[in-house]
C-alpha cells in the first residue's frame, strides 16, 4: 500500500520561513584628487584607529554595568556627560547627573540585589568623536526579571568616552510555540473532501497546551474506513520553522517542514511507508476563504515509483442538521 502521506493528498498540512540578509559596508575615501583612494598604511590607521574607538566604547559600557551592579552611584556617574539625557522604557525623561544618580539610588535602595546585564549587538562610529552602542539590557531582582531593547549615544571629550544619552524601549516578547502556529489556526475544525475515490475527513484542533495542533485523518471507501492517520504540527526551536509528524494507522510515518510563500503554504514531506521504503512529495496548500482551501501535490515519489500529481478542493463540513 502506497504511504498516506503520499497518496492521501488531505492529510498534508504545514509552514517554514527563509530569511536571507545583505550586509553592506560602507567606506570613505582620504586624499585629495577624485576617486583617490587610501594607502594601504592609511587604510590599516583607519582601521587601528575604528578598533581602538570600539574598544574605549564597549570598556565605558562595561563600567557603566560594573558601577551599576555594585550600587556606586560615583561610578556610574563617571560615565555620563554632566548634561546627558537618559529616557526610561516609560518614556519618562531624566535630564543631567544629578536626576540620573537619584533615580538610580531610589532603584537600588527598593532592590538591592539588582543587578544589570547588557547584551551588546552592534556599536556604529559616526565620525571621530560620536558612537551609537544598541544592545538588550536585561535587570534582574528578587521578584523579576525585565528584558528592554536599549541604545545608547557616545561622545568623545577631552580624549575620553561618555554617555550622552541613554534611552530604553520595551522588548518584544519571544513568540511563544502557540504564536508560531496562529497563521495556521484557520485549519482548525472539520473538513471533508469526497471523491470517486473516497471520502476524506478531517478534524483539527489545538492539543490541550494549545502548542500543537492535532489533526486526525479517515478515508473511507464504500462505507469502509481504509485509513486513518494522526497528526502533530508544532514550532520546532532548533530548525526554527514549523514541522509535522504524521503517524498512520498501517505502521507508517512521515514529517514535514513547513513555508509560507506569497500566502501560498509549501510543505516539503518525507516518509517511512509500512514495508520499508521511504517516499517524498512536495504539497502546496493554498486557503481559498474561510470554509475552502485547494491542495496540490508534486514531485511525489513512493520508493522507486513516481506519483502522478494531484490537486484537491477541501471543504469545511456544514454543520448537523438541526445545530
Amino acid at each position: 500500500m502506497v504511504h498516506s502521506y503520499l497518496a492521501r493528498p488531505c492529510l498534508l498540512i504545514v509552514v517554514a520561513a527563509l530569511l536571507v540578509g545583505p550586509s553592506v559596508v560602507c567606506g570613505q575615501n582620504s586624499g585629495g584628487g577624485q576617486g583617490a583612494s587610501a594607502s594601504p598604511a592609511q587604510a590599516e590607521a583607519d582601521t587601528a584607529a575604528a578598533e581602538a574607538a570600539t574598544a574605549a566604547v564597549q570598556a565605558v559600557s562595561e563600567a557603566l554595568v560594573a558601577a551599576y551592579n555594585a550600587g556606586d552611584v560615583a561610578k556610574l556617574a563617571e560615565c555620563f556627560l554632566p548634561k546627558a539625557e537618559l529616557v526610561d522604557d516609560a518614556g519618562t525623561v531624566y535630564r543631567g547627573l544629578d536626576e540620573i544618580g537619584a533615580i538610580f539610588q531610589k532603584f537600588r535602595e527598593q532592590f538591592p540585589s539588582a543587578k544589570m546585564e547588557l547584551a551588546v549587538e552592534s556599536i556604529r562610529l559616526a565620525g571621530e568623536e560620536l558612537a551609537v552602542e544598541d544592545g538588550t539590557r536585561t535587570v534582574t531582582t528578587d521578584e523579576s526579571v525585565a528584558v528592554n531593547k536599549y541604545t545608547m549615544v557616545y561622545v568623545k571629550r577631552d580624549g575620553k568616552w561618555l554617555v550622552a544619552s541613554a534611552r530604553e524601549t520595551a522588548a518584544d516578547p519571544e513568540p511563544t510555540p502557540h504564536d508560531r502556529l496562529l497563521p495556521l489556526a484557520w485549519l482548525i475544525g472539520q473538513w471533508v473532501d469526497e471523491n470517486a475515490e473516497a471520502a476524506i475527513a478531517i478534524d483539527c484542533r489545538w492539543d490541550d497546551s494549545e502548542n500543537f495542533l492535532l489533526i486526525d485523518f479517515a478515508a473511507t471507501v464504500e462505507g469502509q474506513v481504509v485509513m486513518k492517520s494522526s497528526q502533530r504540527i508544532g514550532w520546532d526551536p532548533h530548525a526554527e520553522r514549523i514541522r509535522s509528524w504524521v503517524f498512520d494507522s498501517d505502521g507508517g510515518y512521515g514529517e514535514g517542514r513547513w513555508a509560507n510563500i506569497d500566502g501560498v503554504w509549501v510543505m516539503k514531506s518525507t516518509a517511512t511507508m509500512p514495508d520499508g521504503d521511504s517516499g517524498s512529495a512536495t504539497i502546496y496548500i493554498e486557503p481559498v476563504d474561510g470554509d475552502k482551501f485547494v491542495m496540490k501535490g508534486f514531485d511525489r515519489i513512493a520508493g522507486d515509483v513516481a506519483l502522478p500529481d494531484f490537486e484537491a478542493i477541501i471543504v469545511r463540513k456544514p454543520p448537523e442538521p438541526g445545530k
